[in-house]
């Protein structure tokens, strides 16, 4: 945030203070370009600990760096190499994601954003990085919504590490619909080939860091991975704001 910007949000502050975002808090956002409170953004439930080196996902004690979980070693491995996520996909993250995604809250990207590149910046190598490419939206759920949550993302994100953001080398050719309700197995065969590379000039031979807003099984993103390795990905690593416990 420039000096001028800063001075802005000051004066704005004192004339309108901003609230803070967090369900059922309501104090004042008082960290700056942020609308959570220090309180709460302290509270967050965020990602820590040991990672499994393919999925990301984060438990209690120490494990090597290449150690695998039991789920990633159970069934086949997500076509991305590396995932990591920010925070974990429990109260309130869980409410603050529906807000940004389903309810116009495109306010909040900059917050969600800010956790995330926070944890590119320490669980991926992301100076090897090449450029960020966002899970895409159908159109008519484009239409619908009127923004792509991930594009929000990695737009702030591509800003903060300095690497380019392309939204048009991945499209979904088939709207397959939330995936809320669905077990893991019907979340696999519901992705399957919805992805398509459309400019594999743009992704051949380097590596992508691929951004979501949330990972559960991590079928969407291994589907979007699959594409970007068919269009001659080197590498594809997997980002997210928050992951599924």
């Amino acid at each position: 945030m420039s000096a001028f910007d800063r001075a802005a949000v000051r004066l704005l502050d004192a004339i309108w203070p901003r609230a803070c975002e967090a369900p059922g808090c309501g104090r004042r956002a008082d960290r700056p370009d942020s609308l959570l409170c220090s309180a709460c953004a302290a509270a967050l439930p965020y990602a820590s600990g040991a990672a499994c080196s393919k999925c990301g996902r984060t438990f209690p004690g120490q494990a090597s760096a290449d150690f695998v979980c039991d789920l990633c070693l159970k069934e086949k491995h997500p076509a991305f190499d590396r995932a990591c996520h920010a925070l974990e996909y429990i109260p309130p993250v869980d409410a603050l994601v529906d807000i940004f995604k389903y309810r116009g809250g495109r306010w909040l990207a900059r917050d969600l954003a800010g956790f995330l590149e926070a944890a590119v910046r320490a669980r991926l190598p992301f100076a090897e990085a090449d450029l960020i490419v966002p899970v895409p939206l159908h159109p008519e759920r484009m239409r619908r919504r009127g923004y792509n949550q991930a594009a929000e993302l990695a737009g702030i994100l591509g800003a903060g590490l300095g690497r380019a953001v392309r939204r048009d080398v991945l499209s979904r050719s088939r709207d397959t619909g939330h995936q809320a309700r669905l077990g893991r197995a019907e979340r696999l065969a519901n992705v399957k080939g919805a992805f398509k590379a459309e400019k594999p000039e743009f992704v051949r031979g380097r590596a992508v860091i691929l951004v979501d807003d949330v990972m559960t099984t991590g079928a969407t993103l291994g589907e979007c991975a699959s594409a970007l390795k068919a269009a001659g990905a080197a590498v594809v690593w997997a980002a997210t704001v928050a992951a599924a416990v």
